[in-house]
């Protein structure tokens, strides 16, 4: 498997010095969260194209043609489905719920309500979703961290190399794909003058993959 080695300083800044790139994927396609399908020659119709299982554990992963013509898989990708539901959007009475699904056998896919105490609609839900997907990357993230930024000496260290997150959710796509940069210049207001919804998860989820960026590491959205 193909991963990056980077030498770096754990204090209150990280400090990267990337000296090779994840699977040789360009500084644009790394902070463009858009997921194109178009770019892995593998793809036909059909996101599925470039979709497939480890044999282990039924974990998705994404797949592509290295250089001499074999299709392989990349264990260090992370494919995770989103899906959230509530029966009457914004009633109080009602609650919402979200599924986090990482592959058929895996024991991290996760299904759960929403806490009581934050508004029960489908949005935030979904948003949810992402963030426990992008939370339990970041676990391997930071043990890779902490291991100083060098697993020579480990081969079965976990990795992550790209994160795709797949939903439904048009919002979320374009929230994070293209409005987030605009929200960002103008104190995160809609082109009517009014506020975000759900602008604090945006920000903290941001954040978040900006993290991961900083590791040239993408995280990419697609329906």
């Amino acid at each position: 498997m193909v991963y990056v080695k980077i030498s770096i300083v754990v204090s209150r800044d990280i400090e990267c010095d990337c000296t090779t790139r994840y699977n040789g994927l360009s500084h644009e396609a790394v902070f463009q969260r858009r997921f194109n399908p178009d770019a892995n020659e593998l793809y036909v119709d059909n996101p599925a194209d470039v979709l497939d299982a480890l044999g282990c554990c039924g974990a998705l992963k994404l797949k592509s043609r290295n250089a001499d013509g074999e299709v392989t898989i990349d264990e260090g990708s992370r494919v995770v489905a989103i899906d959230s539901t509530c029966s009457a959007n914004g009633n109080e009475a009602n609650r919402a719920a979200y599924g986090v699904y990482v592959g058929d056998t895996t024991p991290n896919c996760v299904s759960k309500l929403l806490d009581e105490d934050i508004p029960q609609t489908t949005q935030v839900a979904e948003l949810v979703a992402v963030r426990v997907a992008l939370r339990m990357a970041e676990q391997v993230l930071d043990a890779f961290i902490a291991r100083g930024g060098n697993d020579d000496g480990d081969e079965n260290a976990s990795r992550i190399s790209k994160i795709l997150i797949i939903t439904n959710s048009a919002s979320v796509v374009d929230g994070f794909a293209d409005w987030i940069y605009k929200w960002k210049e103008n104190g995160f207001k809609t082109s009517n003058g009014k506020p975000v919804v759900n602008a604090e998860i945006f920000r903290e989820l941001d954040t978040l993959i900006s993290k991961f960026n900083h590791f040239h590491i993408p995280v990419w959205f697609g329906r």
